[in-house]
């Protein structure tokens, strides 16, 4: 079982949100700062999605611990 480009980049997107929000508020306890926590979370944001994207198209093509669909 595959999956689509959309759907990986739709994951990435989803969780990059769940993500962003986390860590702007972590950064914000850390310096009380909003404008730097944004700058931060922002800069750090502009990283992860491309690297997520590729990490989920690469384990797709990886075939260990995938099980064999039944037809």
């Amino acid at each position: 079982m595959g999956s689509t480009f959309q759907r990986s980049f739709l994951k990435g997107i989803i969780w990059e949100f769940i993500s962003f929000l986390l860590t702007l508020v972590l950064v914000f306890i850390v310096y009380g700062d909003f404008p730097t926590s944004l700058k931060f979370t922002l800069g750090l944001t502009i990283i992860k999605v491309p690297l997520f994207f590729f990490h989920e198209r690469i384990w797709k093509k990886v075939r260990w611990g995938k099980l064999k669909d039944k037809k």
